[in-house]
């Protein structure tokens, strides 16, 4: 490694051009990189080169040579400016590399999660009005009967029986500007369908400048990437790797066990990921040897919970000087597909030291935020209120959804869906996504304060979901706790009670121990908690006296 390590001050000139963008960003690393023909791109699920190849590693030159064939290929389609391409694969190295092809021609690709039903899938890319859909044969196979060919006019390709091969002239680059959309990615889907959010040329590099100058990284760093390949986090950190010269690892399988031996098998330093892989990754057994190669673990969109990241940064190591010392780096970066690349809030934890419940840190320099209330008027310290954000890195709204995107602004901010508070210093604390608090006679329930305030306190809880439930026409607040082996729940809900009440919060109307697989999760992981409001929605009534007493479900 460190052949593709791109020094500081050529960094710094990337980051201070303001014609480099999301658009250009392959052709400035190509420009840049001091080895091209090192290998820097290793993907989990190979990808096939413009020769059918099946290759599980890319140098940038073969990566820029990949993408400048299919560019070629869409070029040949009549794909041009403007123009939207469906993106439905098994998440991985191809999401990037159609992508990036896409973007060359300043076409518009429209990523979608691999994982996603095919019928929702159908329905996001019919917003989008796209030319084509390029997919693969497992897909392919279960969009039969889903496509209407009386509606559905584009033309369907899958790369298992297609190659973009190397024979066609490769058009030039296409000269992006500042406004210029580049990708369509999708929101998680978690509160309802998933939303087709615009990303521009200038505004995904915005956060890209920002880590350039002050990416904590060395010749021997390596990025693996647990994040879904489709969403796009996952793309801005491909971005900043190419323009980094840090390798890069692609994951598909971003379970915990699967993310913890490619650490090993990669010798990764940084681990990015949502905040579902890392609680899986705290929760590996303690002789997971593998876990102490990483530097760094990067968490983007929610906010991990304090029990799982004061475990990671247990493990690890970090320098000093030539030597490695034990103890890791955790950076929480707090952010949404809206909000942008890189995370408008950032919060960086060390071994030993334990932040507030729910702290999110404060503000990047490229972000302004700010605690609304519903008038838009600006609440005052300790009040919670809506997440509000203005900057570069916003969204200029939703593909063909004017309405939607006006109801997501108030007062000139961009509401995230979140309710926050700020303290006198403007440090930002998270207590729960706006659909998810739960008013309760008691008081308002903070679902995500409550699980982190749970997690901090019972030591036998590994992982927890807080959600509502009707109980004889009133709306209660049950938790959904998974348990370390050998515990139960006996007992377990006076003592969360007790706990609960020492914080001033209100209590739970119900605790009830699950399998670690029964709580239903969206594509990219995060607890769908409207599907479990509904699962639960009688949980607490007389049929179901075990969440009272504490009996197992399994």
């Amino acid at each position: 490694m460190g052949a593709t390590f791109v020094p500081p001050d050529v960094r710094t000139a990337v980051a201070a051009d303001p014609a480099v963008g999301g658009g250009n960003a392959l052709e400035v690393a190509m420009r840049i990189s001091p080895d091209r023909d090192a290998p820097y791109l290793f993907a989990e699920v190979p990808v096939r080169d413009s020769h059918g190849n099946p290759r599980d590693r890319l140098s940038l030159a073969e990566l820029a040579a990949l993408v400048g064939a299919w560019s070629a290929w869409y070029a040949a389609r009549g794909v041009g400016p403007r123009d939207r391409v469906g993106v439905y694969v098994r998440d991985g190295a191809d999401d990037l590399v159609h992508c990036l092809a896409l973007g060359r021609l300043g076409a518009i690709a429209v990523l979608v999660n691999g994982g996603m039903d095919p019928a929702v899938a159908v329905a996001y890319l019919r917003r989008t009005a796209p030319a084509g859909l390029v997919t693969d044969d497992d897909r392919l196979a279960r969009l039969t009967g889903v496509l209407d060919p009386g509606t559905d006019r584009f033309w369907v390709i899958s790369i298992g029986t297609t190659t973009a091969s190397g024979d066609l002239p490769v058009p030039p680059p296409y000269g992006h500007a500042p406004g210029d959309p580049v990708l369509i990615c999708h929101t998680s889907g978690t509160t309802g369908a998933p939303k087709p959010v615009v990303w521009t040329h200038a505004q995904m590099m915005v956060g890209i400048r920002a880590h350039l100058t002050r990416f904590r990284d060395h010749p021997r760093s390596l990025i693996l990437s647990a994040l879904p390949q489709s969403h796009g986090s996952a793309i801005g950190y491909a971005v900043l790797a190419m323009l980094s010269g840090v390798p890069l690892a692609l994951m598909s399988d971003r379970s915990g066990g699967a993310v913890a031996r490619a650490v090993g098998r990669y010798g990764a330093t940084i681990v990015v990921g949502f905040a579902v892989t890392h609680a899986e990754l705290a929760l590996q057994e303690a002789d997971a040897a593998e876990l102490d190669l990483v530097e760094r673990w990067v968490s983007v969109g929610d906010a991990s919970h304090q029990a799982h990241v004061a475990r990671l940064v247990e493990r690890g190591r970090h320098w000093a000087g030539a030597d490695p010392v034990p103890g890791s780096v955790f950076v929480d970066g707090f952010g949404s597909s809206e909000l942008g690349w890189g995370g408008v809030l950032n919060m960086i934890t060390i071994p030993g030291v334990v932040a507030p419940h729910r702290c999110l840190g404060v503000a990047q320099p490229f972000a302004e935020v700010a605690v609304l209330r519903p008038d838009g008027t600006p609440a005052e310290a300790g009040e919670v209120g809506l997440l509000g954000v203005k900057g570069a890195t916003v969204t200029p709204g939703y593909w063909n959804d004017s309405d939607r995107t006006y109801r997501s602004l108030l007062n000139g901010y961009w509401l995230s869906g979140d309710l926050v508070y700020r303290d006198a210093a403007n440090r930002f604390y998270h207590v729960d996504r706006a659909v998810d608090a739960i008013r309760t006679a008691a008081g308002t329930v903070y679902s995500v304060l409550t699980e982190e305030i749970l997690l901090a306190h019972l030591p036998e809880i590994t992982d927890c979901v807080v959600v509502s439930a009707e109980q004889d026409g009133d709306t209660r607040a049950i938790a959904l706790v998974h348990l370390r082996e050998g515990h139960d729940t006996g007992g377990m809900l006076a003592r969360a009670n007790e706990v609960l009440a020492g914080q001033g919060r209100p209590p739970l109307a119900g605790l009830d121990a699950v399998a670690g697989r029964s709580v239903p999760v969206g594509v990219t992981g995060k607890v769908l908690k409207r599907t479990l409001r509904q699962e639960h929605a009688a949980a607490t009534g007389p049929a179901a006296p075990e969440l009272q007493s504490g009996k197992d479900r399994r």
